[in-house]
């Protein structure tokens, strides 16, 4: 009875180690960091950037004035209006970059503690900011600098 337990309890403990070896192996430190970018880095937006269902004033000092229409402030559950918010250009959760090269926008507002998160839809540039927040109509707002 007891050598029929020990050939049962073999295989049964190699598979164990063979799961917890693959599972080691799996867990391993993420070596996602943002791109190193060549060049220097562009200036920071300024001017009035006009889309479909926004308008942003860009102060050059990450410092937005946001302008929503009623239906983008619906789908966005009906975040503050026609105020100031400050902004940020990051590169997924690892903190601020560059807007060339960012995979997010984040617009914060001080008095309500709300923070919008757009994620970028193609490349910005200083003339063009398109970011993905969907709409019934259409996928990407596509922010254009007026001259």
């Amino acid at each position: 009875m007891k050598r029929k337990i020990i050939n049962y309890l073999y295989p049964i403990i190699l598979a164990a180690i063979v799961l917890l070896l693959l599972f080691a192996a799996g867990c391993q430190k993420s070596n996602d960091k943002p791109p190193k970018m060549e060049g220097p880095e562009p200036e920071a937006h300024s001017g009035v950037f006009v889309s479909q269902n926004a308008v942003f004033t860009f102060d050059g000092n990450n410092t937005v004035f946001v302008d929503f229409d009623d239906e983008y402030l619906k789908v966005l559950d009906n975040p503050p209006n026609k105020t100031f918010y400050t902004y940020a250009f990051t590169w997924y959760e690892f903190g601020q970059y560059r807007y060339d090269a960012a995979t997010n926008l984040k617009l914060y507002h001080e008095e309500s503690k709300t923070m919008l998160d757009f994620i970028i839809g193609g490349t910005t540039t200083a003339d063009r900011i398109t970011i993905s927040h969907t709409l019934a109509d259409h996928e990407k707002l596509e922010f254009i600098k007026k001259e």
